[in-house]
C-alpha cells in the first residue's frame, strides 16, 4: 500500500430477504450483523464502502460491472464481500437467479479493468461449499433442500467450482472448505465474517499481512462449534496473489467488533 493513494472501494452485497424468490429460499437472519461489521472494519482501514441490500441476480451483475468501470488509478486495491444463499457453483440473487462465482471476478480482469491491473482484488464469500454437515440438531439450510429450523445456527449452502481466476492478484476468502457447510447465527452473524473482522482489527495494527490474518481466521473458526458440540467449520483462502497484502495501520481507534462465543 502507498501513502499517497486511497485504499480502494469496498462493495458489500448483503442479501437477506428472499420472500419473493422463485425458489424456496428463507430469509438470512443475522446477515445484517455481518454487513455492519464489514462496513465498520473496512472504513476504519480507509476504504470507501458501498452496501447494497437484497440484490437480484441482475442487480448484482450491474453493481459489479459499474464497479469495474470506476477509475481505480488512485486506489491500492479492491474489496468485494458477498453475503447470500447459494448452490453448487453459484450464488443466488434475492429473486432466485443464479450468479456463477466466475462472473463475480470476471469484470475485474486486467483486460476489463485496466486501472486495477497488478493490484489486489479481494473477494470474501460468506457461503457454504457443500451440504455436508452434522445433523445432531435440526438446522435451517440456505439451499433449496432446506428443512425446518429449531436452532439459531443456520447454514449458507454454496459450492464454487473452477472459481479462482486465471489472472494474477486475486484472493477469494471462502467461508469453508469444499463440500462442507458454513454457519450463520441468527443474532450474532457468521463465524467466518465475524472472525475475519475481529482478526483484521487485532492484527492490522501489528502489521500482519492478509494471508497471515486469514490463517489466524482459519484457526479461530476451526475451534468454534455449536452449543451441542457437533458442528464444525474450516475456512479456506484461495489466491493468485504475487505479493503480500499489508494494510497501513489506521490512525483512528479501531471499531469494536462483538466477539462471538465459540459455543
Amino acid at each position: 500500500m502507498k501513502d499517497d493513494r486511497r485504499r480502494g472501494f469496498c462493495l458489500i452485497i448483503n442479501n437477506n430477504d428472499f420472500s419473493n424468490s422463485q425458489k424456496e429460499l428463507k430469509n438470512r437472519e443475522g446477515t445484517d450483523v455481518d454487513a455492519k461489521s464489514l462496513v465498520d472494519v473496512f472504513e476504519w482501514l480507509g476504504f470507501e464502502t458501498q452496501t447494497e441490500r437484497d440484490c437480484s441476480e441482475q442487480r448484482m451483475r450491474s453493481l459489479l460491472e459499474d464497479l469495474s468501470k470506476k477509475d481505480h488509478t488512485a486506489m491500492d486495491c479492491l474489496v468485494c464481500c458477498v453475503l447470500s444463499h447459494g448452490k453448487r457453483g453459484a450464488v443466488y440473487g434475492v429473486d432466485g437467479g443464479e450468479l456463477p462465482l466466475r462472473d463475480l471476478t470476471r469484470p475485474f480482469s486486467g483486460v476489463r479493468c485496466a486501472t486495477l491491473r497488478e493490484k489486489p482484488k479481494l473477494f470474501f464469500i460468506q457461503a457454504c461449499r457443500g451440504l455436508k454437515e452434522q445433523l445432531a440438531v435440526p438446522i435451517e439450510s440456505d439451499s433449496p433442500e432446506s428443512g425446518s429450523a429449531q436452532d439459531y445456527l443456520t447454514t449458507d449452502a454454496f459450492v464454487p467450482q473452477d472459481s479462482i481466476p486465471d489472472e494474477a492478484d486475486f484472493l477469494l476468502g471462502m467461508a469453508t472448505v469444499p463440500d462442507f457447510a458454513s454457519f450463520r447465527h441468527r443474532k450474532e452473524g457468521t463465524w467466518f465474517i465475524q472472525s475475519l473482522c475481529e482478526n483484521l482489527v487485532l492484527l492490522v495494527p501489528r502489521e500482519h499481512d492478509l494471508l497471515s490474518i486469514l490463517i489466524r481466521v482459519n484457526d479461530d473458526v476451526s475451534r468454534k462449534t455449536d452449543k451441542y458440540g457437533t458442528k464444525k467449520q474450516m475456512p479456506q483462502p484461495a489466491f493468485s496473489l504475487r505479493k503480500k497484502v499489508v494494510f497501513p495501520v489506521p490512525q483512528r481507534p479501531p471499531p469494536k467488533i462483538k466477539a462471538q462465543a465459540s459455543t
